[in-house]
């Protein structure tokens, strides 16, 4: 099956693996020790390796993939009765104090998931994971083969996350890719997590090079996001918009704070004239949240450009960044403010991470945050089960860690109703995808009509069957006439079909995990031509992991810059235990 996330090119084909995990492993000539990407193929078990000093090797670990997966799923069963910490498994973090890329146990205590680290420099940490060990381990399930795309942008010389950029050790191919257009802005976001220089606006060929690439690269991107920064800082935003309004880009959405859509009208009206979509930061619904999250009260502001986007039925995607403490009891009304208006078709959280300018400066714990078990929890709650906690399922098209969704059919008789209830996720694995909307792929088509026949054979199970069944032919009609249609047609047949909620947590010095890296889908092109997985770049190469004052990673390259790294690393980081123990800044 090739990637159903992106109306992929046809060219563009699965891996010949499915990515597990990470494991502790050694070079089988020089015995240093690195770690192993687990990978299944042929039904089968197999470490890939990556030495510099020796090169690439593979070892077949287990005949039994099957057996293998339910033993490893099993691990993360806690003996009855047992009260101290139980070892899930282990994986590669980074030292909170001087970021080295630092060894983790992965262990369940009390039924949540941390990491527990010992760095030879500044001592053991441990770090919050996941707020639900059931729900961590489980997803481990979803695992999916990755993408490849057209081309690659890097050379795997250093091993991960040294080549980042993206090399061909990399499992994902780029779902949505996000350009950063400037890195001026019109607020300072106490939750920031980019670190703002006010230099840089990117220019028209700049911009169009990297939409050249990216076309290069995946043949077609279901979506290109603009970001900053504040996008709509950029004096010539409308011409970039033009300059990505290729056939081969389906929509271009603006990732933006709405306060300039919410007092400019012509500008709005330009970006409506233009087919952009708004991706609007919305965080909450008083004056507080907004000063805790933004750092002043942007009631009206908010107000203002909600009411913009509905006058002129602009497609919006809500973005909430939840932290705890400050916003989670408004989980609930954000996810109302999505089901009641027909141009919202997507609601994303993003559990708060700390990186860029928030990382340095919004108070938090690393034992004490929100992850994404947590925002469901609360959603369950704040809605009255209206959603509940088993309607969401991990991603398989990025690391199943990483992001969690559900879709909401629309019944004919306009209400929503979640698709896990009455979708079997680990059966109908290809309606799950790295899009705000359903697409009009033929692997979708499948995917419904087998649904349809499942409903249709258990009806008298599943409430509302009846409802279901005709807004799923309902949908199959809009989405599949019997006509040829454009992939950018393709997209928007498919958006009044069903909503979409997501909840993304990107990582940060506390949780980073090199495994979630390795299989990153969302991804940062840059006017170099690197193409940077989201985390890996906001960790290492923006030089603030820690809040602004932090340096750059040896092997770091800031945005912006167009000349080749001028970093080397020695040979001696060839094996995972160097590189496990580089300081990262100096």
């Amino acid at each position: 099956m090739e990637c159903s996330s992106c109306n992929t090119a046809p060219s563009r084909k699965d891996r010949t693996h499915t990515f597990l995990l990470h494991e502790p492993s050694s070079c089988p000539s020089c015995n240093a020790s690195l770690e192993a990407r687990v990978v299944v193929r042929d039904d089968q078990i197999f470490y890939l390796k990556h030495c510099l000093a020796c090169g690439p090797s593979e070892e077949l670990v287990a005949s039994d993939a099957k057996a293998y997966i339910d033993a490893f799923l099993a691990r993360g069963e806690v003996p009855a009765g047992m009260t101290g910490d139980h070892l899930f498994k282990h994986t590669t973090s980074t030292c909170p104090g001087c970021l080295a890329l630092t060894p983790a146990r992965v262990i369940i205590r009390a039924g949540r998931v941390l990491f527990l680290k010992d760095c030879e420099s500044c001592g053991p940490s441990e770090a919050l994971v996941s707020e639900d060990a059931k729900y961590y381990v489980g997803a481990y399930a979803f695992a999916r083969a990755g993408t490849e795309p057209l081309k690659f942008a890097a050379e795997v010389k250093h091993g991960c996350p040294t080549d980042c950029g993206t090399c061909s050790d990399h499992e994902q191919h780029t779902c949505l890719p996000i350009v950063e257009i400037t890195d001026h802005c019109n607020l300072e976001c106490p939750i920031c997590i980019v670190n703002n220089q006010y230099a840089n606006h990117i220019s028209d060929e700049a911009f169009a090079k990297i939409v050249e690439g990216m076309i290069q690269n995946e043949g077609q991107c279901e979506s290109l996001a603009l970001s900053g920064g504040e996008p709509t800082s950029h004096p010539r935003l409308l011409e970039l918009i033009d300059l990505a309004s290729r056939e081969e880009i389906g929509r271009v959405v603006i990732i933006t704070n709405g306060l300039r859509l919410g007092r400019d009208r012509a500008f709005a009206e330009q970006l409506k004239a233009k087919g952009a979509y708004v991706g609007l930061q919305f965080d909450g619904f008083t004056a507080d949240t907004h000063e805790k999250i933004r750092g002043r009260d942007l009631c009206q502001e908010k107000a203002a450009a909600l009411a913009m986007l509905k006058e002129l039925e602009i497609p919006t995607q809500l973005i909430f960044v939840a932290a705890r403490g400050v916003n989670e009891h408004q989980i609930g009304q954000v996810v109302e403010l999505l089901l009641s208006e027909d141009h919202i078709l997507s609601l994303n959280f993003q559990p708060a991470a700390f990186t860029g300018f928030g990382g340095g400066n919004f108070p938090h714990d690393p034992l004490d945050r929100l992850t994404i078990p947590g925002v469901i929890k609360a959603i369950e709650e704040q809605t009255q089960g209206k959603l509940r906690a088993s309607d969401f399922s991990p991603l398989p098209c990025s690391h199943p860690q990483c992001v969690s969704l559900t879709y909401l059919l629309r019944l004919n008789d306009g209400s929503h109703l979640p698709f896990g209830r009455f979708v079997d996720f680990r059966k109908h694995g290809t309606l799950l995808r790295s899009s705000a909307t359903l697409g009009a792929s033929p692997e979708i088509h499948d995917a419904m009509n087998d649904v349809i026949h499942d409903v249709f054979a258990r009806e008298d199970e599943i409430p509302r069957a009846p409802e279901i069944l005709a807004a799923l032919r309902r949908s199959l009609d809009v989405m599949f006439p019997n006509r040829r249609v454009t992939p950018k047609e393709a997209i928007r047949l498919g958006e009044q079909q069903a909503k979409s909620i997501f909840l993304h947590h990107y990582m940060d010095r506390h949780d980073f995990d090199l495994e979630r890296l390795r299989k990153c889908c969302h991804h940062y092109p840059q006017v170099d031509g690197r193409v940077m997985p989201a985390c890996g770049f906001n960790m290492f190469h923006r030089g603030a992991a820690k809040g602004p004052s932090t340096p750059l990673a040896p092997w770091g390259k800031a945005p912006w810059t167009a000349e080749p790294p001028k970093v080397t690393l020695p040979l001696a980081q060839a094996d995972h235990a160097a590189r496990a123990r580089l300081p990262i800044v100096g």
